[in-house]
C-alpha cells in the first residue's frame, strides 16, 4: 500500500490514548503517574511493563520491548504498520484516503479485498436468512433459541439454495469476481463452466479474527448434504490454527472474568453468550494450537475447558490440554452430565445452572487422575504403571517446582509408590506421548551501541525543549557521531517547528521501520526516567561530548601522521604535528 501521510499518522496518534489502548488488552494498575502490569510479550511474575500517559510510549524493563501505541498494537496483534495504523484509525474516526488504503495490488491489497468480500457475503448471507426461502433455516435456529439480537451480534446468515446466488449478487455490486476463489467463497467448475458459490442451503457463521475482521465461515447444512459443517478453505486471512471462534467478542469479558472458558463448536458459544457468559471461545472442532494458546495468553492465566461426556473421558482430549500447561496457563476441566453439550445444558438449566458446573470444575492433575483411578484395580502394579505413563508427562510440563512436587507427592500416595520412583521414572519421560509441540521463536533485536553522552543529550531534548533549542544553536550536531541519534534530533526540530504539542509516541512514529532510530529513542526513553537534575546532566553530556569530540579527532589525526611518516612528508608531519598540539592545548568545558 502507499505511504500514509505523518500528517495522518500525527492525527491518529492526537486521539488516541495509549493508556486506554493498552488496557482493553492488558489489566494495568496505577502507579504514580504511569501505569504497570505484566509483559504481553514474555513470562514474568512481577510486573516490568511500564505505560506512560505523559510520554504516550510504553517500555518493558524486563524485555525491551517498548514503542509507541502503533507499535503496541503490532506487537500484540501480530500485525504490519499500515493495518495497525488501520486499526487505530477505525478507532479514533481518522479517514485514511481510499487511494492509499487500496495500494498498489500486493499483498496488502489482497488482504483488504478478501476482507471487503467477506463482509459482503455476510450481510448477504445475513439478509437472505430475512426472506421467505429461507423460513426453514430461520425456523431451525428460531427453534435453538436463538433471539434476534443474537443473530446480528455474531451475523448468522443463510446461504440461498442456488449454484450462482452470491456471485450473481456480487457481480451486481459492479465489483470483480475474481477475488472470491481467493477469498474461499467460490469454487472453479470442474467442467469448465465458470465458478459457482462454496456455500449453498447452509446456515452461516461468520468466523472473526481478534480484530473483528470476518476471515472465514462456517457453514451447516440444511438438508442431507455432506458434509454436515463445511468450513472455508484456508487463504492467506485463515489459518484456523491462528483463530478461535467468539475471541473477539469475549476477549474484555476473559480479561474481566480472569479465565477463559473453551468449548467446540460456534453454538456452544452463541447460546451461552446469550445467556451473558461471555468469556467463551470455541476451538472449532480442533487440538488446541501453539497459536491459539497465544492469543488466550494476552488476556488470562487460567483456562476451563468444557467437556461433554463423550469429550471426558477420552485421553487423547486430556492430553491435548498440556499444551496449555506447557505455556504456563493453569488448567481446570468442567464436565457436563451425559447427552449434554454447552449449548444444549444453557438452554436447559440457564446460566445459573452452566455456572455451577464451571464451579465444580477441577484442577488438570486431580481430574486426569480421578479418571484414570475410577472403575480399575489401583492395586494391579501394571494398572498403576499404566496411570504413572499418563500422569508423569503431564507432571514434567508444569514449570513451577513447588507445585510440580505437590503433584509427585499426591500421585504417589494415591498410588502407594515412593516419590523417589516417580522422580526417577519422571527423568526417563519424553513429555510429547509421541508427539512434539511446537514453539514460538522470538526475533532477536538489532544491537546498536550508541554513545551514551549523545544518548543522554537526546534524552533531555525530547524532554525539554529548550535544551533541543540550546543544543541546536550553541555546539550544533557536528560534535555527535552516531547516525541514528542524529536522525532523531532532526526529526525532533521538526516536530518541534511544527507543533507544541510533541510526545514520544509521535516521535516514534517517524521510525517504525527504522530499527537504528528506534534504538537510540527507545534507550533516550530509558535515560529520560532516571534524570532528575536536568541542568547538571546537560553541563555533564556536554563536557563529555566535548571529550569524546577531541579523542575522536586525535585518533584522526594520528592515524594520518603515522601515513605521512611513513611517505616521509615532512610538510604533513609538521602540520599534523602542530594541529595536534592545537588540541592538547584545548580546554574542555
Amino acid at each position: 500500500m502507499g505511504k500514509i501521510p505523518q500528517s495522518i499518522i500525527d492525527n491518529i496518534l492526537d486521539r488516541v490514548d495509549i493508556a486506554e489502548v493498552i488496557s482493553e488488552y492488558i489489566q494495568l494498575k496505577k502507579a504514580g503517574r504511569n501505569f504497570k502490569a505484566c509483559c504481553p510479550f514474555h513470562n514474568e511474575k512481577t510486573p516490568s511493563f511500564v505505560v506512560s500517559p505523559d510520554k504516550q510510549i510504553f517500555h518493558c524493563f524486563g524485555c525491551d520491548a517498548g514503542g509507541n501505541v502503533i507499535g503496541f498494537v503490532m506487537k500484540y496483534e501480530n500485525i504490519d504498520f499500515p493495518e495497525a495504523v488501520r486499526m487505530l484509525a477505525d478507532r479514533a474516526g481518522v479517514e485514511i484516503p481510499e487511494d492509499r488504503r487500496r495500494g498498489d495490488g500486493g499483498m496488502d491489497d489482497l488482504v483488504q479485498r478478501i476482507y471487503e468480500a467477506n463482509n459482503i457475503a455476510a450481510g448477504f448471507y445475513q439478509a437472505n436468512l430475512r426472506s421467505a426461502s429461507a423460513a426453514r433455516a430461520m425456523k431451525y435456529l428460531q427453534g435453538r433459541g436463538i433471539k434476534p439480537e443474537t443473530l446480528s451480534k455474531f451475523r448468522i446468515g443463510c446461504a440461498p439454495d442456488e449454484w450462482e446466488g452470491f456471485i450473481r449478487y456480487y457481480r451486481g455490486k459492479k465489483l470483480d469476481p475474481g477475488i472470491l476463489t481467493k477469498a474461499g467463497l467460490t469454487l472453479k467448475s470442474d467442467r469448465g463452466k465458470g465458478d459457482y458459490d462454496r456455500f449453498r442451503n447452509r446456515i452461516i457463521y461468520p468466523i472473526f479474527n481478534s480484530r473483528d475482521k470476518i476471515v472465514a465461515f462456517g457453514a451447516r447444512a440444511m438438508g442431507d448434504a455432506t458434509p454436515k459443517y463445511l468450513n472455508s478453505p484456508e487463504t492467506v486471512v485463515y489459518n484456523k490454527s491462528n483463530i478461535l471462534y467468539g475471541l473477539n467478542f469475549a476477549r474484555q469479558e476473559i480479561r474481566k472474568k480472569g479465565y477463559v472458558l473453551i468449548v467446540e463448536g460456534y453454538m456452544d458459544v452463541i447460546m451461552p453468550y446469550q445467556h451473558g457468559i461471555c468469556n467463551i471461545v470455541a476451538t472449532s472442532g480442533t487440538a488446541l494450537t501453539p497459536r491459539q494458546v497465544s492469543l488466550l495468553k494476552k488476556h488470562t492465566d487460567t483456562a476451563v475447558m468444557v467437556f461433554d461426556s463423550d469429550q471426558a473421558g477420552e485421553s487423547a482430549s486430556l492430553r491435548g490440554l498440556d499444551i496449555l500447561i506447557v505455556n504456563g496457563m493453569k488448567v481446570r476441566v468442567a464436565t457436563l452430565p451425559a447427552g449434554e453439550d454447552p449449548d444444549s445444558f444453557v438452554r436447559k438449566h440457564g446460566s445459573s445452572g452452566f455456572l455451577k458446573a464451571i464451579d465444580a470444575s477441577k484442577d488438570l492433575f486431580d481430574y486426569k487422575l480421578d479418571l484414570l483411578t475410577e472403575k480399575v484395580d489401583i492395586k494391579d502394579i501394571h494398572v498403576k504403571a499404566g496411570i504413572v505413563d499418563e500422569m508423569l508427562p503431564t507432571i514434567s510440563k508444569v514449570s513451577n517446582a513447588v507445585l510440580q512436587s505437590d503433584y509427585i507427592k499426591k500421585l504417589a500416595e494415591c498410588l502407594g509408590l515412593h516419590e523417589a520412583s516417580l522422580r526417577f521414572e519422571m527423568g526417563k519421560v519424553k513429555p510429547d506421548y509421541s508427539y512434539k509441540y511446537e514453539t514460538e521463536t522470538k526475533m532477536e533485536a538489532a544491537c546498536f551501541n550508541h554513545r551514551q553522552s549523545e544518548i543522554h543529550l537526546l534524552a533531555l531534548a525530547v524532554m525539554d525543549r529548550e535544551i533541543f533549542f540550546r543544543i541546536e544553536s550553541g555546539i550544533g550536531f557536528d560534535m555527535f557521531r552516531d547516525e541514528n541519534v542524529l536522525k532523531v534530533l532532526k526529526a525532533l526540530g521538526e516536530l518541534y517547528r511544527e507543533s507544541n504539542d510533541v510526545n514520544m509516541g509521535k516521535i516514534l512514529s517517524r521510525f517504525e521501520n527504522d530499527a537504528g532510530g528506534r534504538s537510540a529513542m527507545m534507550q533516550a526513553v530509558a535515560k529520560a526516567d532516571i534524570t532528575q537534575d536536568r541542568e547538571k546532566a546537560f553541563e555533564d553530556c556536554l563536557f563529555c561530548l566535548r571529550k569524546e569530540d577531541r579523542a575522536d579527532r586525535l585518533k584522526k589525526l594520528t592515524s594520518r601522521l603515522k601515513k605521512a611518516q611513513e611517505r616521509k612528508n615532512s610538510p604533513e608531519i609538521e602540520k599534523i604535528l602542530l594541529e595536534i598540539k592545537n588540541i592538547h592545548e584545548e580546554k574542555v568545558v
